[in-house]
């Protein structure tokens, strides 16, 4: 059934919308313009989705970068250009005036910044200020997927955001290691967190589709009510899952702080117990408020004999941070003692702990958020750096920094998979992960015969998809009779081979039943189309008939009786009667043999005559 094709959501527009959504506005081409322009961009692009980069101009600086169409309509919101050149330029410009007198402003080498640069796998395009200072922008394109952007070279350090490589529970619930090929990965479900929130959801308002369908990270509004003062509101599930907030209690709140923060601007530390006990400091406490100093450190003493430097109002609320700590770290302890695994650092990052490094320090007590730098050790490369566990888990999550390879790799959850990665794959194993995509096609060589090779992408090797000429999941046993003929007669032959070719028009790419090469070098397509499959299946067939024979292959259909023929009328197609009552693959290829020796071998030819 055909999709409803959505309206522009521009008052009095009733132009098609380029792209459907279930509860967002949608535009036209030409109001997706408007709204670039707005933004002070000029597209240079054609558009291909919200949240796809399209390469622009502004309006203002003339700097060509990508920019997504959902960012251009949040910086509309706040009425803010949507330019970071014109953004950053503004900024530098700021902090010159901030710096100067209290800084070195000698613009560093122009080398240092373009070294540094592709060294995070970005081209240097050049600087956007003159001079450029350490902190000024740049202009950068990253060498993976070539977005251009205007970025610090701060930024630079993290990476491309293609580049990124998300946690393991955040490509799917299943643990590392658990979920095998062949299953599909399970979602997110925020009625599966256990997180505060869910007492929040308004079951009388929300139907049954979104509790069961929304994810932990949803866009989409759905109803709230507030646990504390039963206000009905409405908001987005991302914005709520990390701090559930009502708009009613927030005001509320907000202005007891407000009032609270008042009073202690002008109460003196003297007048509060707990903080006149502790007082350790020079100054005289019945002059100094416990609000309102400004960033000012004051000397406390706690009861377990710490000496803290923290502001009046710090101590008040927090306490002693060195207790604090101490309390964290043997709470930490204990758990790791009444259940080791619970709360053991992510094991492929634990695997590479540098014992003779780290000397008395212990992987089991070292939290896996701890910011101490500790050193690691790459066991297939034997590189060794330093980094802090927390580091480790984000932005490019590297598993080796100087190999440029990753945690969650295919090859580390996958090795039975990894094992058939291709070395011609400009990649390697460790440098992809399993749910990740790629600027190419993967290329694998099947481990029980290396003379099979072919394409498919990570995910769906992941989900379990193997060799197509081994594969005999979905192929009856006379069609693989006939896969075996075909081998007996011309020599060799593929099974469910993945055929694509830029002269397609029907289909992007086709699996082939059998595909093999005569002895004039014709490409060869033989499909067995059994009768009961096949029976409403012509249209289909008929379309991968076409393609074959527009990009160049002889199309042989062995079409099981009754079927009616396809009616293509073409001097590199056949179809030859075949009974499943009475099988005789090697009478059939002998059969398919003798009528491709009578076609031209030029395939070249045959491509330029018959597209």
């Amino acid at each position: 059934m055909a999709r409803e094709t959505q309206e522009c959501s521009e008052a009095g527009c009733r132009r098609p919308a380029v792209f459907r959504t279930r509860t967002k506005p949608t535009w036209c081409d030409e109001h997706i313009t408007a709204i670039f322009q707005t933004g002070g961009l000029e597209p240079l692009e054609p558009f291909e989705g919200p949240k796809k980069w399209r390469l622009t101009r502004c309006l203002a600086c003339g700097c060509e970068a990508h920019y997504r169409f959902e960012y251009v309509i949040d910086q509309n919101g706040i009425g803010v250009a949507t330019c970071r050149a014109c953004y950053w330029r503004k900024w530098a410009a700021d902090q010159r005036g901030l710096m100067e007198g209290f800084a070195d402003l000698t613009p560093p080498s122009v080398a240092v910044a373009k070294e540094f640069v592709e060294q995070h796998g970005f081209k240097y395009l050049g600087p956007l200020t003159e001079p450029s200072l350490r902190d000024d922008p740049h202009r950068t394109r990253c060498l993976h997927c070539g977005r251009i952007a205007a970025q610090r070279l701060g930024d630079v350090g993290w990476g491309c955001q293609c580049q990124t490589n998300p946690r393991r529970a955040a490509q799917t619930s299943d643990s590392p290691g658990t979920r095998q090929p062949g299953t599909k990965p399970t979602k997110d479900l925020l009625k599966d967190s256990g997180l505060p929130v869910l007492t929040w959801w308004d079951h009388e308002v929300n139907d049954d589709t979104d509790w069961n369908t929304a994810t932990v990270k949803a866009r989409r509004e759905v109803g709230w009510k507030c646990p504390e003062c039963d206000l009905r509101f409405s908001a987005r599930i991302l914005d709520m899952t990390g701090y559930p907030s009502c708009p009613t209690c927030s005001v509320r709140r907000k202005a007891e702080w407000q009032a609270e923060y008042a009073r202690l601007k002008v109460t003196p530390v003297a007048d509060v117990p707990e903080l006149a006990a502790a007082w350790a400091d020079d100054a005289d406490p019945t002059l100094v408020t416990v609000a309102g100093g400004g960033m000012t450190l004051r000397r406390f003493r706690c009861p377990a004999g710490h000496h803290p430097r923290i502001t009046p109002l710090s101590f008040l609320r927090n306490g002693c941070p060195s207790c604090k700590g101490n309390e964290t770290r043997t709470a930490r302890l204990q758990a790791v003692a009444a259940d080791p695994g619970a709360h053991a650092m992510n094991r492929e990052i634990a695997s590479q702990w540098h014992t003779a490094k780290n000397g008395s320090l212990k992987l089991e007590t070292t939290s896996p958020g701890s910011r101490k730098t500790v050193w690691w050790k790459s066991w297939e490369c034997g590189h060794s750096w330093q980094a802090s566990p927390a580091e480790r888990e984000k932005g490019q999550r590297l598993r080796c920094p100087e190999c440029r390879t990753i945690l969650d790799s295919i090859a580390y959850h996958f090795p039975e998979i990894a094992d058939e990665w291709s070395p011609d794959n400009p990649l390697t194993a460790w440098q992809v992960r399993p749910s990740g995509s790629t600027a190419f096609t993967p290329v694998w060589v099947c481990s029980n015969n290396f003379h099979h090779t072919w394409t498919a992408t990570l995910s769906s090797r992941a989900a379990g998809s193997g060799c197509p000429e081994c594969r005999e999941a979905g192929k009856s046993k006379v069609e693989l009779a006939h896969h075996e003929s075909a081998v007996r007669v011309f020599g060799a032959a593929s099974s469910g081979q993945a055929v694509a070719d830029e002269a397609f028009t029907h289909g992007a790419r086709w699996l082939v039943d059998i595909t093999t090469v005569n002895s004039t070098g014709l490409q060869l397509a033989i499909e067995y189309d059994g009768a009961y499959w096949h029976a409403d299946k012509a249209t289909i067939d008929t379309a991968k008939s076409l393609d074959l024979l527009a990009a160049g292959w002889a199309v042989v259909r062995l079409r099981e009786y009754p079927l009616p023929t396809l009616n293509i009328d073409h001097p590199f197609y056949t179809e030859l009667v075949v009974h499943a009552t009475a099988p005789d693959p090697d009478a059939v290829m002998r059969r398919v043999e003798q009528w491709t020796a009578s076609l031209h071998p030029d395939v070249g030819h045959v491509r330029r005559d018959h597209r």
